[in-house]
């Protein structure tokens, strides 16, 4: 594996996880806005 290769493999894994990342606070925010009576720990 080249140079090149590894750059772009690194990337798109920080991409990805980054929209991983923003998906799953915004999904969290989602439930507490929705479930507004539970309490969340």
């Amino acid at each position: 594996m080249d140079e090149s290769e590894l750059l772009s493999f690194t990337m798109w894994f920080a991409i990805t996880g980054i929209i991983m990342i923003v998906t799953g606070l915004s999904y969290k925010a989602y439930l507490g806005k929705k479930n507004d009576e539970i309490p969340s720990s």
